[in-house]
């Protein structure tokens, strides 16, 4: 791979995780409006670093598949509107279903 080549992926990527980072901002400022709630720059600008992160991880499952770049964008967008809880809470239960893991039942020391 080239230099160019490799500037213009990691310029892509960066794109990517900015979108998603964006609408973890945007969707959970429109959340706290929708809700009357005060929105407070620190947690609103932690929601948006938590949604470029799930973005980020969406970015390394949509390029496993080999997702067009149209349908990653609206992935990662969408993940990233979504938060990341949610996104991380879809992305788990995915996980566990191809790692074929369930949940762990606790145990009883006692009997």
């Amino acid at each position: 791979m080239s230099d160019v080549d490799l500037f213009s992926e990691l310029l892509r990527s960066w794109v990517y995780v900015a979108i998603a980072a964006v609408g973890g901002v945007l969707g959970h400022m429109m959340r706290r409006l929708g809700t009357n709630q005060r929105i407070r720059i620190g947690e609103t600008i932690l929601q948006g670093v938590g949604a470029a992160f799930a973005g980020y991880l969406v970015l390394l499952g949509c390029r496993s598949i080999y997702a067009p770049p149209e349908i990653s964008g609206v992935a990662i967008g969408l993940c990233g509107w979504l938060g990341a809880d949610a996104t991380l809470m879809l992305l788990q239960s995915y996980i566990y279903k191809k790692l074929n893991i369930g949940k762990v039942e606790s145990r009883d020391d006692n009997k």
